[in-house]
């Protein structure tokens, strides 16, 4: 008896896809895949298996639309778009960017949407709408399964996979042919909470609302990390909590208390400065001067380079050249670039001569004006953060601070270029990763100027205090009912009822926290990047090509698994951004999975 098409059908075993994370990343393979398949015109039934820990698909932790909208992106609205111009075309015609979605929810005008800071919220709903709608027009032959779990172990089976979460049968998942790992924070080390906590160290604040509620009113509180989470912390701890912000005329903030807040919050980091706000205004369009195309080409052609030989000598000159060439026209004058880079210091000298009043760049105040001060001062900080405030609403154009600060957004692009895949060598690569990385965030991706507004209004009000927020550090207290304490300078100490790690997890040299790529490692699946280029330097991620596939530990490509976002930091730089265009192996990982569907369709039909 001859069988039907659609009986053969049937008796074809499908392709298993799974994606491991399903934060943005793991929306924008989906995406990428469902595009990849509908223009290939795959007929081969195909099933797509989505993991995530917490039902906010596309959303993840850090976007999950039950957050507080307090809690801002320092990511202007215009820079956002879930979809992409690149071929072949998403499935859906309606691709609306963040702006034009907000607009049809607002009656805000457009300039004022483009510029402003949207909360993470926001976001995540905007994320989780464009997914809903790919999920509801899937061609028929696609089968989508739809997982809230956490995947912690990986075997594999021929030449295929298995994975296993917790409290599930070893055998509830299918054999999977491709598996992309897009796991974000959780992959390397931190967990995320699932339920209210009670204990006096938080590892880690998303959701806020979960992580910190337990914190009663009164407590002194250590913060550790100065950036962006640290700033999501506190707000949670204090409006979060009923307390109001008020702004007068001139944008100045005055914070009314609730009295449901800590009763001090000690925020304290290495460096101890407070990072660079930021407005959602029109970026600095100037050309790079040093570090152009045809430098970076040439640099990519002379791997490995020396960072502090090579690259930074290069990224000072253009800080420099983007100081003064706001500074000149402050003062009507005008600043030529020229080839030599004697002739532009000349220009500078002679600009000093005619204004010697006028203050000189220095790059090493401008990454820290404390350099040589080993502590710092509750108004000290006060006082830069006022600054720093008054230079971000200047704007890059008016700014000679601002134009320099923001050089490295600029630069980081072409930057990243040299960095992937092992371009630096190996003492270059542990030096920018532990004293550059930080810094450079700091400078560039600082928050926006209305919540640097808010942290020095809760400063002003006595709540937050800055008396420890360098040089300090934590111990924990077991002779007495208090947590521990913080120790400064000079044997000060304060006493601590909880701790605070507010410091985003990066991979790590020595550590795998996540039982997820621990089993990886420990059965020879994959292996840790070596960066042995005039020496040796692990950072902590897993190995893989410059395509994403993982290395295996006997140095074979894992054709069926696949890196992208937060499990390549390490070997690609700057994944935490919503930037689809950023270290793109997503579209690259489609392709390839669709090729293989085409391939098995084709023997299935001979």
């Amino acid at each position: 008896m001859v069988k039907s098409e659609a009986e053969k059908m049937q008796d074809v075993p499908r392709f298993n896809i799974a994606i491991v994370g399903l934060g943005p990343k793991g929306f924008y393979a989906f995406e990428r895949l469902l595009a990849q398949l509908k223009a290939r015109e795959i007929q081969e039934p195909v099933a797509i298996h989505l993991f995530n820990q917490n039902q906010f698909f596309a959303a993840g932790n850090v976007y999950r639309s039950d957050q507080a909208p307090y809690l801002l992106m320092n990511y202007a609205n215009k820079n956002i778009n879930c979809w992409t111009d690149e071929l072949p075309t998403a499935i859906l015609a309606d691709r609306s960017d963040f702006v034009s979605w907000l607009q049809n929810k607002t009656e805000e005008p457009n300039e004022a949407l483009e510029e402003d800071f949207a909360s993470r919220a926001t976001v995540g709903s905007y994320l989780m709408e464009g997914f809903d709608r790919l999920c509801k027009n899937l061609p028929e032959y696609i089968k989508l399964v739809k997982h809230v779990a956490t995947v912690n172990n990986i075997g594999k089976q021929g030449d295929k996979f298995k994975l296993f979460t917790q409290g599930k049968e070893a055998d509830e998942f299918p054999a999977f042919d491709k598996i992309l790992l897009t796991t974000g924070h959780f992959g390397c080390g931190a967990g995320f909470l699932e339920g209210n906590q009670t204990s006096r160290f938080i590892d880690f604040v998303y959701p806020t609302h979960l992580a910190l509620g337990h914190i009663e009113a009164g407590a002194k509180v250590a913060v550790k990390g100065f950036g962006l989470t640290c700033i999501d912390a506190i707000l949670a701890l204090t409006e979060g909590r009923g307390g109001e912000f008020a702004a007068n005329e001139s944008g100045k903030m005055t914070y009314y208390a609730s009295g449901k807040e800590p009763g001090k919050i000690y925020p304290y980091s290495r460096t101890g400065l407070p990072m660079m706000p930021r407005t959602g205004g029109a970026a600095d369009k100037s050309p790079l001067y040093f570090l152009t195309e045809d430098r970076i080409a040439s640099l990519k052609r002379s791997k490995p380079v020396s960072f502090e030989k090579t690259l930074l000598p290069l990224i000072i000159k253009e800080c420099t050249f983007s100081y003064y060439r706001v500074l000149f026209r402050e003062y009507r004058w005008r600043l030529l670039f020229l080839e030599k880079y004697d002739g532009i210091r000349e220009q500078i000298e002679v600009f000093h001569k005619y204004h010697p009043e006028v203050e000189r760049f220095n790059w090493e105040t401008l990454l820290d004006p404390f350099a040589n001060q080993s502590t710092l001062t509750h108004a000290e900080v006060s006082t830069y953060i006022e600054q720093l405030i008054f230079e971000a609403e200047k704007g890059p154009e008016e700014s000679p601070l601002n134009a320099a600060f923001g050089t490295w957004r600029r630069i980081s692009q072409g930057f990243n270029e040299i960095y992937s895949f092992g371009g630096l060598d190996a003492a270059s690569h542990k030096l920018f990763d532990r004293n550059y990385f930080g810094l450079f965030n700091r400078i560039a991706y600082g928050p926006p100027v209305k919540n640097m507004k808010k942290m020095l209004a809760l400063a002003q009000a006595g709540i937050v205090d800055f008396g420890f927020v360098r040089g300090a550090t934590f111990e924990i207290d077991e002779s007495s009912g208090d947590y521990g304490f913080l120790k400064g300078e000079n044997q000060k100490e304060q006493a601590i009822d909880c701790l605070i790690n507010a410091r985003i997890p990066r991979n790590n040299e020595s550590e795998t926290p996540s039982p997820l790529y621990r089993s990886i490692l420990e059965k020879g699946i994959g292996r840790k990047f070596l960066n042995a280029s005039g020496g040796t330097y692990t950072p902590g991620c897993m190995d893989m090509d410059a395509r994403g596939r993982m290395i295996a530990k006997d140095g074979k490509v894992q054709e069926g698994i696949a890196l992208y976002g937060t499990p390549t930091e390490g070997l690609t730089l700057d994944n935490d951004t919503l930037s689809r265009k950023r270290n793109n192996l997503a579209s690259q990982w489609a392709e390839e999975v669709a090729i293989a569907i085409e391939l098995r369709e084709t023997v299935n039909q001979q």
